[in-house]
């Protein structure tokens, strides 16, 4: 008998992706610099008040409309995930269309979330009582205050 080594054999090449999808978000996170003003108007200060209402308001029915949309998409993708269950039990392959109204959820969840969370920001500072200037009352992110190539 030789002292001779089998190497062992290689090792099987990595499994492929079929299904690889880039989620595309239409909204970007922004970002902004605020400057300290030393000087506070006494009136804006009371004007603060008002403007958080309607401001608050606002966030509130916006957060109410998009949230009864997204409650139903995923009502209707849970009964899509049942049905693909099924097929994927049945023939083992996965049912494109549960695999595209689960993109279409993700995707209207993340544009909600960074809409939602752009208009925070923009509210932060003027009720953290940093600055005077009043905040939009939009929630597209301003284009200005936008990085170039930064996604939510």
């Amino acid at each position: 008998m030789s002292n001779v080594e089998i190497p062992p054999p290689p090792p099987p090449p990595p499994p492929s992706m079929q299904y690889v999808v880039e989620i595309p978000l239409s909204y970007q996170i922004q970002t902004s610099t605020i400057v300290f003003e030393e000087k506070a108007s006494r009136l804006e200060l009371l004007v603060r008040i008002l403007w958080s209402f309607l401001t608050t308001l606002v966030g509130l029915v916006y957060s109410l409309v998009f949230g009864i949309i997204l409650a139903v998409y995923s009502i209707v993708a849970s009964i899509l995930n049942i049905i693909n269950f099924f097929a994927i039990l049945i023939t083992g392959k996965r049912w494109k269309p549960a695999f595209n109204w689960q993109l279409k959820l993700i995707t209207k969840s993340a544009t909600l979330n960074a809409r939602l969370y752009n208009y925070s920001l923009r509210r932060m500072p003027y009720f953290g009582l940093m600055t005077d200037k009043r905040p939009p009352l939009e929630m597209e992110p301003e284009p200005s205050k936008t990085p170039v190539g930064v996604l939510a």
